[in-house]
């Protein structure tokens, strides 16, 4: 008996390489939950590609924080959200868990941009939202800036060299030889 069947459409989705303008959807496994800096209530989106060279990819963990202590500030960015995935004028809004519920699947474009965490790593985060662009998604061009970092740092034959070196598959290029009894099928 077999231990699964090889299916292409159960993959881990595909990764979005560009900042730019992207019409999306609100994931399923976005979240509501506590801020771990202030304690705040705090909306988890996560966002998948609809259109575009990077259709199916994910633009994971975008937080949206209510903060009481300023909510004429809070009201803006949570509005902004809402109108553009088409809440109306004068709906109610009784909590973030209820509004990250009614949000998921809804459909929007996001401006994101690489943002550099605590770790000194780029992730993309969405800083605006819009109604859907008819136009399709905009990537524009700008890639990770940690590669653009180290590719300035050396020149390309050190930069190739030290690829060879942390790539554990490379066996410093000669061939890989994997016998019939190594293999899984």
């Amino acid at each position: 008996m077999a231990l699964f069947t090889v299916d292409s459409n159960k993959t881990f989705g595909q990764g979005v390489a560009e900042a730019g303008t992207y019409n999306v959807k609100i994931s399923n496994d976005s979240y509501s939950s506590l801020s771990k800096n202030s304690g705040n209530e705090m909306a988890t989106l996560n966002f998948e590609v609809l259109d575009g060279k990077y259709k199916g990819g994910k633009i994971m963990y975008n937080y949206l924080v209510w903060d009481p202590s300023d909510v004429e500030l809070s009201e803006k960015r949570f509005n902004t959200l809402l109108v553009a995935i088409g809440v109306s004028d004068g709906t109610d809004i009784e909590s973030i868990k209820q509004l990250v519920s009614a949000a998921k699947g809804k459909q929007l474009n996001i401006t994101a941009e690489w943002v550099e965490n605590d770790n000194g790593k780029y992730f993309l985060k969405a800083r605006s939202y819009q109604p859907l662009d008819t136009e399709g998604s905009k990537p524009n061009g700008k890639k990770r800036p940690d590669g653009d970092k180290r590719a300035s740092s050396s020149n390309t034959s050190s930069a190739s060299k030290s690829t060879k070196s942390n790539d554990p598959f490379a066996n410093n290029g000669q061939s890989i030889d994997i016998s019939d009894d190594d293999l899984p099928f």
